[in-house]
């Protein structure tokens, strides 16, 4: 994919040059530099020719080259962070480089030793908000599997009750339960608000020109120098990026807003409230972790459809967002059950080496 950069170059190539040349710039004395400077300069050109014939420049190349220079003055950490999508696209003609079928401003492209790799902040926050429900998941599966296997020692043993370290593993094996479960709604919700706050910053990036002040601050997050709330995010902004401005999700009126926008607030709020601002009058922590469970998982899904309805009305002629695994929840169940099968495989030769 990366490739299509330079399409009448071979990419390993291409990308080696550059890397002993970053490293002999890193290394080299001054008067090194100046001699082979022609030399380094001749063979930069032939490799930008196919790159400039794909991809005009925007500015010219004494403007983009002060401009990189500024990522280095600024102590970016471009090589580690990556270079947005969107600072490319300001600079040149990149309608040609087809990644997704959305590309946010702000979505980052790996350099260096990072090539090939891509990355937005609201995919880590799904990330980690399947990892700890697949870690629920896994507890509550070992909760029901070891009091079975208990009960059935107990029988056979003759025995009344079980012991007190049984009972000390059961008790933190439903925990653990509890405390994923809980965790994962959170760390759904923070998904859902990433998500919004991303394509409301990339809208107001790209339209600069032509918003409003007042729409700009409203689509970076604020009104009048205030912080909105996810509810009145999710409608404003979307009324905004549509291109006939209609207003489709109504989230600020209580008898207009509808599932499943309803109950992915009511959750999460009754869950916040109980756990920030506690008392007796409030939703109860102390639930069986067979409800915890059940309520982790239906939120996980509950949230990615906000997010694909947010997503839908705000751009109607495209389906799903390419670039975040098209909201799949099967896509990220299983890369999550993936990545911890690979950590207890880790443990598993950690301790068969010690």
């Amino acid at each position: 994919m990366m490739a299509s950069f330079l399409p009448d170059a071979n990419f390993e190539e291409v990308n080696k040059m550059v890397s002993d040349i970053y490293d002999f710039f890193k290394s080299a004395k001054e008067d090194d530099i100046l001699e082979k400077l022609p030399y380094i300069r001749s063979n930069l050109e032939k490799m930008a020719a196919p790159l400039l014939k794909s991809f005009p420049l925007k500015k010219s190349l004494d403007e983009i080259v002060a401009d990189w220079d500024q990522f280095f003055k600024n102590d970016s950490e471009i090589y580690s962070y990556g270079l947005e999508y969107g600072w490319l696209e300001d600079r040149m003609n990149i309608k040609g480089l087809v990644l997704y079928n959305h590309i946010p401003y702000h979505f980052r492209i790996g350099l260096y030793a990072h090539k090939g790799n891509f990355g937005i902040e609201e995919e880590f926050l799904l990330k980690d908000a399947f990892n700890i429900l697949v870690k629920a998941q896994k507890a509550f599966d070992q909760l029901n599997n070891y009091g079975d296997f208990k009960q059935k020692l107990l029988k056979k043993e003759r025995e009344e009750d079980f012991d007190e370290h049984t009972i000390r593993k059961i008790t933190d094996l439903k925990y653990e339960v509890s405390a994923n479960s809980r965790l994962s709604v959170i760390s759904f919700y923070a998904f859902v608000e990433c998500f919004v706050n991303s394509l409301g910053y990339s809208h107001a990036k790209r339209n600069v020109m032509v918003l409003s002040e007042m729409d700009s601050e409203i689509l970076n997050g604020k009104k009048n120098g205030r912080f909105l709330q996810l509810k009145s995010k999710i409608e404003r902004y979307h009324r905004l990026i549509r291109n006939d401005g209609k207003t489709i999700i109504i989230t600020s009126d209580e008898n207009q807003i509808k599932e499943p926008f309803i109950s992915f607030f009511n959750i999460y709020e009754s869950l916040r409230n109980s756990a920030v601002h506690f008392s007796p009058t409030k939703e109860q922590i102390w639930l069986k972790p067979a409800d915890w469970i059940e309520k982790a998982e239906r939120f996980s899904r509950m949230a990615l459809q906000v997010a694909l309805e947010f997503w839908r009305s705000c751009y109607p002629e495209r389906p799903y967002p390419d670039y975040i695994g098209r909201l799949d929840y099967d896509i990220f169940m299983n890369k999550a059950k993936l990545y911890i099968q690979n950590l207890e495989e880790v443990s598993i030769e950690l301790k068969s080496n010690s």
